[in-house]
């Protein structure tokens, strides 16, 4: 199995490009599911890392057993260790990782953009996200960098789609 992971600081578009691939090769009829991390988190109290690897392990071993050879994760990865532990959990035998990066203005006006006015973790996400700009880029194990600045989800995916174009073709028909 072929997990690629899109990571990138909160704002950066993770979701809204995960949404756009994962809809382009849904019209293309290539076989795929997608997880979007973090929504495996969303509970209170909340998880701990390793309560959502396990969510995230028990997800993708699901997707597995139903024949999906290709896996698209969306997560935002702080450190190269998280990448390491998220692969683990995802159990796949290749990974392509794309981490997506905007300037921190644009991170933060995404965010108050998407989360619901009087949101009390706001401030705390956004000095997050701003934080998170500056360090990602140290990250090592990463394959593609792609910039969402002033760009449409749907040409971010289809770069995405470019790096690894033979894992994003249809299965040929079978003869009759």
């Amino acid at each position: 199995m072929l997990a690629v992971v899109i990571t990138g600081p909160p704002g950066a578009g993770k979701t809204s490009v995960l949404t756009a691939l994962t809809d382009a090769l849904s019209d293309d009829n290539v076989p795929h599911a997608a997880v979007e991390a973090e929504a495996l988190r969303w509970a209170h109290p909340g998880l701990t890392d390793e309560q959502e690897m396990r969510h995230v392990k028990a997800v993708c071993a699901l997707y597995r057993e139903a024949g999906h050879a290709l896996m698209l994760i969306g997560q935002t990865i702080e450190t190269d260790d998280n990448l390491a532990q998220l692969l683990d959990a995802v159990g796949a035998d290749e990974s392509f990782v794309v981490r997506l990066e905007a300037r921190p203005a644009t991170l933060v006006e995404r965010i108050i953009q998407r989360e619901p006015q009087g949101w009390s973790g706001l401030g705390d996400l956004v000095a997050h996200a701003q934080e998170l700009a500056a360090l990602v880029p140290a990250q090592g194990s990463v394959d593609l960098v792609l910039s969402t600045e002033g760009q449409r989800p749907e040409a971010v995916a289809e770069c995405i789609r470019q790096a690894l174009p033979d894992e994003f073709i249809a299965p040929a028909a079978p003869q009759t």
